[in-house]
């Protein structure tokens, strides 16, 4: 009997993201997540069709949660475009330290299901590259850049830099000394040319 009061889908996808990221996909079972959930086996299928409905879930559940933190970020940010760089990359890194299986499972469904493994990254991408147009349209990056190409030069970067001091290291989390040399890099990679103005 569980004490936990949250909702059972809730509780049977929560259950799912810790196991998927400990032990991966195949080798979770249903009745381990209902196990974890503190569920029956049986009430599974209440809420979830299969374990591959409840992993895309878990992966579009990720997906949600990173990009509702990165908006609710950026709407407390007054600042310029290395502001909301480095607000959007300590969001992430924070999640990374609090959750660090969230990209093994994300890696993972490139194998299990790889239609969610690109829709996850062309969601986040489409939003990073809306912003580096707004930061075009404001002089702050460089035009000649396709906003699409640093979206993805973003993803890459926070999940390597991530995955390096968040994930590899028990309980760790990103320096800020890392995070400042990331910004430079970008600073300097991005910044327009001096004398350059918006279009």
């Amino acid at each position: 009997m569980t004490t936990d009061a949250r909702p059972p889908a809730q509780r049977l996808l929560a259950a799912a993201e810790e196991l998927f990221g400990e032990r991966s996909y195949t080798r979770t079972a249903v009745a381990d997540i209902c196990a974890r959930a503190g569920m029956a086996t049986g009430s599974f299928y209440a809420y979830y069709g299969s374990k591959a409905e409840i992993f895309a879930a878990v992966v579009r559940g990720i997906n949600a949660d990173l990009r509702n933190a990165m908006k609710a970020a950026l709407e407390k940010t007054d600042g310029g475009q290395r502001t909301r760089e480095r607000e959007c990359f300590r969001v992430y890194f924070e999640m990374v330290s609090k959750r660090p299986w969230m990209d093994r499972i994300v890696r993972e469904s490139e194998f299990v299901a790889p239609g969610l493994f690109r829709e996850y990254y062309e969601h986040l991408a489409r939003g990073y590259g809306r912003g580096v147009r707004a930061a075009q349209l404001a002089g702050e990056v460089d035009t000649r850049y396709d906003p699409e190409v640093v979206a993805y030069a973003y993803t890459g970067i926070g999940n390597f830099i991530g995955m390096r001091w968040a994930e590899w290291t028990a309980g760790g989390q990103v320096p800020e000394d890392v995070l400042d040399d990331v910004l430079e890099l970008l600073g300097r990679g991005l910044a327009p040319p001096a004398g350059s103005s918006p279009p």
